[in-house]
This record gives C-alpha cells, sequence and structure tokens, in this order.
C-alpha cells in the first residue's frame, strides 16, 4: 500500500491528499466504495497484525487431492464345499456292500454353517478364497479306543477363484457374510434301482458372498491416481496364499 493511501486509512480527514483514481483531493472525491473496498481487502490479520497483503499466516501448501478409495470390481462369488470323494462304489449286491464295509453300518455329517472361516488372497487380476465348514462326523458301527466317532470334528473346505480384471496384490477385499444356498447331505450305503452303492459324497453345501476389491487413491482435477503406481509389478515368485487354519509345523518327535 503507498504512502498516500496508508496516510488516507488511518485518518483521511486529517489532510487533503489526492485519491489515486481520480487524482482530486479526497475531501472532494467521489470514489467512497473504491476506497472502502480496498481498506476491506487490506485489513490486518488478527494473528499476525499485518495487512493480508503482506500477511505470513496464510496456508503455503498447494492443494494435493483427496484420498479416495476406487472400487477395482465388484461381483457374487459361489463356492462349493464337498465331503469325502465325488464318487459312489457300485451297484453291487448288498451283502457285497456289507462285506467290503464290515460292521460299519453309517457315517453322518452335521456342518456347523455359523463356524465358517476364510480368507481372501489377491493376485493380478484374480481374487482366491479359501476356507472351511466345520463339521461333526458320525460314525455308526466300529470303535476306536480313545476317540469319540459319535462326535467326530472335522473341517471341510473349499476354494474358488474369482476373475478379477485390474486387481493387484495389496488391494484391500471387503467380503460379505457368506449365505449357503444349496446342501446335499447322502447316507454312507444307499439302495438304487440296479442294486446297494457305496455313497462317498456324504456332504455338499454350496455358498454365496459378494466380494468388493478396493483400491486407495489421490483423487485431483477428477482424476484418481494409484497411490502405489507400481502395485502391480510381477516380482516373478509365486504368492503365498492366505489360509483360514493358520498351522504351524509340528516339530516334535516321539
Amino acid at each position: 500500500m503507498s504512502q498516500r493511501r496508508n496516510y488516507y486509512h488511518a485518518g483521511h480527514h486529517h489532510g487533503h491528499d489526492r485519491c489515486d483514481r481520480c487524482h482530486k483531493d479526497y475531501e472532494f472525491c467521489g470514489c467512497k466504495e473504491y476506497h472502502e473496498d480496498h481498506h476491506h481487502k487490506h485489513d490486518h490479520c488478527d494473528r499476525c497484525h499485518k495487512d493480508y497483503e503482506f500477511c505470513s499466516c496464510k496456508p503455503q501448501y498447494h492443494d494435493q487431492g483427496a484420498l479416495v478409495e476406487k472400487v477395482v470390481c465388484s461381483k457374487d462369488v459361489q463356492k462349493t464345499a464337498e465331503f469325502l470323494l465325488p464318487a459312489a462304489v457300485g451297484p453291487l449286491p448288498l451283502e457285497a456292500i456289507t462285506g467290503l464295509l464290515g460292521n460299519l453300518a453309517n457315517i453322518t455329517v452335521t456342518p456347523n454353517f455359523n463356524g465358517i472361516k476364510q480368507e481372501v488372497t489377491v493376485i493380478k487380476d484374480q481374487v482366491i478364497n479359501f476356507g472351511y465348514i466345520p463339521a461333526t462326523l458320525s460314525v455308526e458301527g466300529v470303535t476306536i479306543p480313545g476317540i469319540d466317532l459319535a462326535n467326530l470334528p472335522i473341517r471341510i473346505f473349499f476354494q474358488e477363484h474369482t476373475d478379477c480384471p485390474g486387481a493387484c496384490p495389496g488391494d484391500q477385499v471387503i467380503e460379505t457374510a457368506p449365505v449357503v444356498d444349496a446342501i446335499l447331505n447322502e447316507p454312507l450305503i444307499g439302495n438304487g434301482p440296479d442294486g446297494a452303492f457305496i455313497n462317498l459324497l456324504l456332504f455338499k453345501a454350496v455358498l454365496r458372498t459378494h466380494i468388493t476389491v478396493v483400491r486407495q487413491g489421490i483423487k485431483k482435477d477428477g482424476k484418481i491416481c494409484d497411490l502405489d503406481s507400481r502395485r502391480c509389478d510381477t516380482t516373478g515368485l509365486p504368492q503365498t496364499i492366505n489360509s483360514p487354519l493358520n498351522l504351524t509345523p509340528n516339530n516334535t518327535t516321539p
């Protein structure tokens, strides 16, 4: 601000200096609104008490954008869990079946769908889902000392590979709770129109979830840039699949 304008803002009634706009004495100047506007723009900072024009308290950084999450892919996923084998022995005469099984009469699988555990692993363009359904196995007709065959705990595994174009290791996966779409529970020994069977597919369940793969980025000027521009670079080494079991090697010796 010039010396003349400072003199005017300090108290224009103390002198008759000239207006720098119309060049008349301030006493006869018709630029009142102009001067009031200029005076308002150069008000004092309530922190450093300098004119805002010379104030150093204003932010000294440029806007770097906003941290956001973008969706890479989002889709429904179906997974199948099976116990024991997708096969059956037969048809055979019932006597042959009982001769093969001895005293083994039946095996029943009771699943616990509330205890489902699962983990996800993101590889390039795919999401691997690996988990299990906890269940109880009830074996009828035979006994093993020290083992309760009527309530034998087991875990029935499932896995699924879901195509997700653009996904890379390090992306976050949001997955809904599993829903049971279908279930199959069959007896060990069954009769068909051609004879008896040993059924090895005792249990099957189809589960459904919804996965959403998201990635953090910086949004600026309407564009989103990845935080890590090298996220999708390959290392040449196979990636470790996350497991819900979290097992450690048994290093004990008998």
